[in-house]
Order: structure tokens, then sequence, then C-alpha cells
């Protein structure tokens, strides 16, 4: 693949979440839909009003349809070969920003379109028509437009990019991985997956760690929030999703595991203690 590459993507298929191991870096200027993405620390949503940088590395996807039942993005993607290159030409300027800014890693980026970000969005389809020749040297210039643009608008971010690949999580990371996604509702196998590990070796570290299985400590954790959730006098009808459950019987069911009365039993035995 080139270092720099310009694509179209459009999806009619209904919201799926997806492991994907992605290979190279890569800009997603959504235009239609959402998309949900899930790295092992972070999650967050992105809407057609935003734009995401993304690493390469394991990742989990969900895209949403809008409301014309269509998902449609622009996808610019680089490699290290690239990023580095404009670290290197434009060291000068990076070297007055460095010294300021606190030392953090972030697989991946969102920020919200500006008016230069949608003119760059459409000279990127422009180039897309130009012959091969021309377009991979226009590409050069994009990409370190919009670089330099991102650098002066939000420079402690774009610093922070984190382009390592992850062979493996420390201990610490699973740790956090997990507290990220107490109510993500993800699977052994997508925790496992956004960790690098095999299932059975995630699994063996977590028991290590929390001296319970994932599934007992997940159910607990859940519960732990929603009866914080119930004592704030929130409605139990509309908890249930809140802590990553598609229904409210569901919920209710695990809730009287954990604490032997349902949900709205629990609040009103609270309530009427505290008066």
């Amino acid at each position: 693949m080139d270092t720099l590459k310009v694509s179209g993507y459009v999806s009619r298929k209904p919201a799926q979440r997806n492991k994907i191991v992605l290979q190279h870096h890569f800009i997603n200027f959504l235009e239609e839909g959402e998309k949900i993405i899930h790295y092992a620390n972070n999650a967050t949503v992105v809407t057609n009003s935003h734009f995401a940088i993304l690493s390469a590395n394991n990742c989990l996807m969900t895209e949403k349809l809008s409301v014309d039942k269509e998902y449609r993005s622009t996808l610019f993607f680089f490699n290290n070969e690239e990023l580095t290159r404009f670290f290197i030409k434009y060291d000068t300027v990076i070297k007055g920003m460095s010294s300021q800014q606190e030392k953090s890693e972030a697989p991946f980026l969102v920020f919200k379109k500006d008016e230069f970000v949608m003119n760059h969005m459409a000279s990127l389809k422009m180039i897309q028509r130009k012959p091969s020749l021309i377009s991979s040297q226009l590409l050069q210039l994009k990409f370190e437009e919009l670089m330099l643009h991102l650098l002066e608008r939000y420079p402690q971010e774009i610093l922070s990019f984190n382009t390592r690949p992850r062979e493996a999580y420390s201990d610490m990371e699973i740790r956090k991985a997990v507290e990220e996604n107490i109510t993500n509702n993800l699977t052994l196998s997508e925790l496992a997956f956004l960790c690098h590990t095999s299932v059975s070796t995630f699994k063996r570290r977590f028991v290590k760690l929390y001296n319970i299985t994932p599934s007992q400590y997940f159910l607990q954790r859940k519960m732990e929030i929603a009866a914080s959730m119930l004592l704030q006098n929130e409605n139990p009808g509309e908890i249930f999703y809140k802590v990553g459950y598609e229904s409210h019987s569901g919920f209710s069911q695990s809730f009287k595991q954990i604490y032997g009365i349902s949900p709205k039993q629990f609040q009103q035995q609270k309530m009427t203690v505290s008066q």
C-alpha cells in the first residue's frame, strides 16, 4: 500500500460490532451515520460533525446508519514513515510545543469539524480523480496541511497520538481496560482482542488480578453502579441500558442475584430507611 491513500467508504448494513486489526493509521472523515470506536482503554462515539484519527492497532468498531439508511465516510490512510517525515520536517515548530505538553498516549483522536476541515475533505475528493502521479504529490501536501492545522489547534492531542503497535498489555493496562469497559457490554473475547492476548491468557491474568472470574466481576460491578444510581433516585426502568443490559427484565434478574430483591424494592427500602 502507498504511504498515503484516500478512499471513499459506503455501507448500508445494519449496525454490528466488528473486530478490526488496523494495519495502517487513518483519518476517518465521517459524512453520514455514526461510528462507535472501542480501543482497550478508550471508547467514544463519532458523529458526522466529527472526524477521527486512528492508530494501527486492535479495535472494535460499530457503524450505525443515518436516517437515510446509509453510512458514508472518506478515509485518509497514512503510515509511520509519513508521520515521521512530517515530524522531522516541522521539528522546529514541534519543539516549541512539546516542552509544554504532558506525556500521555492516545490510540485515537476525535475532533469537531471546522471550516478548514470541511474544505480539506472536499479537496481530498477532488484529488481522488487526479492521475496517480499527480495525486501522490498532492496527498503529501494535503497530509502536511491537515497535520499543521491540527498541530496549531490541538498541539497536546496531536503530540499524544500513539502509533506504536501493542504486542502485550501490562497488568495495570489490563485493569484500566476492564474498568473503562464495565458498562460497554463487551464479550471476554472482545476484551482479550483489545488487549492483544488470547482469551485463555486474558482470563488467567484477570483471575490473578481480581481473584474472581470475569463474569462474576462484571456482574457485581454493574450491579454496584446500578445500586448507586437507584440511591440517587434514578428511575429503575431507565437504568438497565446505562449498565449494559438490553432489557429491564434481564437487568432485574441480575440485580436480584446480587441483592436478593428487585431494583424497585431496593430503592423503596433504602428510601424508607433514610426517612
